[in-house]
């Protein structure tokens, strides 16, 4: 049954409603009472406030997190390591990224085929697609192996985050279908979109210079002889702490993910480091050797 309240009624009712909520309020202040909200714009901001703090909960601000960052050593993608604030840990890396390798922890050797004075213009991530938005810098200059590359770098550092499946570029705020007159991808691509600039092993996990313990995870993608990638940990004066090897999930001409855990023995609080690689079949040596430089605890 619905009814028609006059002016004056209205007001009335308002009066005494909002003299019930003030008397049944919480006296720490926190405004839960008994769950009722006194406006929809109220409602809009608890609901808001409360998905900050599960955001912060799991990624408290302030304090800072490594994350990959990825530039370029002997013409391949590789990662570096970067500590930046949540909740924005997405745009925190590219930033990081367009910082360049300069003053990044682990990035020796490492340089970037993205040009100097390229702006974030804007991230967004929705439905696995990450849109980043680059000034028009970002497509100047450079060849074809160039642009894969830079784009490269964008890709893998935010394909880091399970949020993010595929990534579209935007140039200026514009779409475009390809980076630079090179016809490089720029909508709905993925890391295996750039298998040609990718080291055949890749470690992503843990990063140059992360502190470890005596139980290390490897983790990375590959495209191996029958899957195989094979490591060891080297400590100080060349003493092999660890060695083996896993199998991807995917080889042979196809890229596939692995992971591993590695116990450490014997090893010296200091620099140690981290080699993986695939076996030479004629020789039976070492090949497409991809060393990560770390810190044991």
């Amino acid at each position: 049954m619905s009814t028609v309240i006059g002016r004056g009624a209205a007001l009335l009712v308002a009066m005494v409603l909002a003299l019930g909520l003030a008397a049944c309020g919480d006296d720490d202040g926190t405004g839960e009472g008994d769950g009722t909200t006194s406006t929809t714009a109220d409602t809009t901001s608890t609901t808001s406030t409360t998905e900050a703090a599960e955001q912060e909960a799991e990624d408290p601000e302030g304090e800072a997190v490594p994350v990959g960052v990825y530039f370029v050593r002997d013409e391949k993608v590789a990662a570096a390591r970067a500590d930046v604030v949540p909740p924005a840990t997405a745009r925190g890396a590219i930033e990081a990224l367009l910082g360049g390798p300069a003053g990044v922890q682990g990035a020796e050797g490492m340089t970037s085929e993205i040009p100097d004075g390229t702006e974030l213009l804007g991230l967004s991530i929705e439905d696995g697609t990450a849109v980043v938005d680059l000034s028009g810098e970002f497509t100047s200059g450079g060849g074809s192996l160039s642009m894969q590359l830079r784009a490269a770098q964008v890709v893998f550092t935010l394909a880091q985050f399970d949020t993010v499946a595929e990534v579209t570029f935007h140039i200026d705020g514009e779409e475009v279908d390809a980076l630079g007159g090179e016809g490089v991808p720029a909508a709905g691509v993925d890391r295996t979109d750039f298998g040609g600039v990718t080291p055949l092993v890749l470690v992503t996990s843990p990063l140059p210079g992360e502190e470890v313990g005596s139980r290390l995870v490897v983790e990375g993608i590959s495209n191996t002889f029958e899957a195989n990638v094979l490591y060891e940990v080297v400590g100080a004066g060349g003493t092999t702490l660890a060695e083996g090897f896993t199998t991807a999930s995917a080889g042979t001409g196809t890229w596939g993910d692995f992971r591993v855990e590695v116990e450490l023995e014997g090893g010296e609080p200091g620099p140690v480091t981290l080699v993986a690689y695939q076996e030479n079949m004629e020789d039976g040596g070492r090949q497409d050797v991809y060393e990560v430089p770390l810190q044991l605890r």
